[in-house]
């Protein structure tokens, strides 16, 4: 058993930022791919990063702009009242130096670029038409895989400088949000950027912590710790951390019981490693993903959207006082509420009994699902799903 009446037995304590935690931080990727009918999705969220606009999509040939499909969700987002980040990335064919190497998005979708001209005249463009619509700007997206950016460490740095610089004279309230490198091997890639002062251009570290499909929710806290060391090592450590793109990519959708585990988790653990905000991939994905959100109607949660719906309740407004784990993998993370104190718990393996503190005067515990019981004794029940505990 695990009790919280001495962390003298924890394997790792994590103390988040002591702000409340913004309904900010609870975001998603929505495709809305245009072959697709996809609703505004039904569970309240806060952001959105945006696809299907990259720069190839919008300027297919050089001066021939096609702006209908953004306009369109620029319009639903002022709608709902929710924020866009829009990615600037993708060279189009005619604006690549290597018009015929395969990138994720087609030949030369990956640059480099033949002229920044072309990319400072995209970005302007683009800054212009949205001004006061689309307040976050990301640059380029996973450029520390090849298939995503062919070009060099010195262009790309250039790339940021110049949009960033754009963006700042069209409108200075912009965040810019440098390039996400991904997963472990982005480390170094990010390493690289920091050192050649990519770090001056951008408000916001942009990164994916993806982890190999069988890995759990807890697995990326050490990575997002080494990325936020990097900050720190660089003179930014005070300047957000988003993840911008995160979610279980994989052919096997999990169990109803594990996917509704693992969103909840990852987004208690990232704000607990120190994650500011966090954008699920992705609300209306479907093939590829081990997790899916709606049902394939794109409207109808699945366990895993409600546990999403859940988490974000639980959290919001509430300051996260740290998070610990023990050598059994129990893990307790106590929030306050309003000046009085609750505790989200789970365990990584599986069913296990959990010993509560007297010092807690608990009473109840709430389940992923919503329901809640009574508490007898001194001890509950507790396994992969987190519970809170009040």
């Amino acid at each position: 058993m695990f009790s919280l009446i001495s962390a003298a037995d924890s394997t790792m304590t994590l103390t988040p930022s002591q702000e409340p935690i913004p309904a900010s931080y609870f975001d998603f990727n929505i495709l809305f791919h245009p072959a697709t009918k996809v609703p505004w999705p039904s569970e309240p969220f806060y952001g959105w990063r945006v696809w299907h606009a990259l720069w190839y999509d919008l300027e297919p040939r050089k001066g021939q702009w096609n702006f209908g499909y953004l306009d369109g969700l620029v319009s639903m987002a002022q709608q709902h009242n929710s924020e866009m980040l829009l990615i600037l990335a993708y060279c189009p064919q005619w604006a690549s130096s290597n018009p015929d190497a395969q990138g994720d998005w087609g030949p030369g979708t990956a640059g480099p670029l033949r002229d920044m001209d072309d990319w400072g005249n995209y970005v302007r463009t683009v800054a212009t038409r949205y001004k006061g619509k689309i307040h976050a700007y990301e640059i380029w997206n996973e450029p520390n895989r090849t298939r995503a950016w062919a070009g060099d460490m010195g262009m790309m740095v250039e790339m940021v400088r110049e949009a960033s610089s754009i963006l700042k004279q069209v409108d200075p309230t912009t965040i810019v949000v440098s390039p996400s490198a991904t997963g472990p091997q982005g480390v170094s890639w990010l390493r690289d950027f920091l050192k050649n002062g990519g770090s001056q251009y951008v408000d916001v570290i942009g990164y994916h912590f993806y982890l190999p499909p069988k890995s759990s929710p807890e697995g990326a806290v050490p990575l997002i710790q080494q990325v936020g060391e990097l900050m720190q090592q660089g003179g930014i450590g005070g300047r957000p951390l988003w993840n911008t793109e995160d979610g279980w990519l994989g052919p096997d959708l999990f169990s109803d019981d594990q996917a509704a585990a693992y969103v909840a988790r990852t987004y208690v653990l990232n704000w607990a490693a120190g994650v500011a905000r966090y954008y699920w991939y992705a609300w209306d994905l479907h093939r590829g993903s081990n997790i899916e959100i709606v049902l394939p109607d794109n409207m109808t949660l699945t366990p895993a959207g409600r546990a999403f719906a859940r988490i974000q309740g639980w959290m919001t407004g509430t300051v996260m006082k740290h998070c610990l784990t023990s050598e059994n993998k129990n893990w307790v993370c106590e929030i306050d509420r309003s000046g009085t104190p609750e505790y989200i718990v789970w365990n990584e393996d599986g069913e296990r009994s959990f010993r509560l503190s007297k010092d807690w005067r608990v009473t109840r515990v709430t389940g992923l699902s919503g329901g809640t019981r009574s508490i007898q004794g001194d001890s509950i029940q507790v396994g992969i799903l987190p519970v809170l505990i009040q």
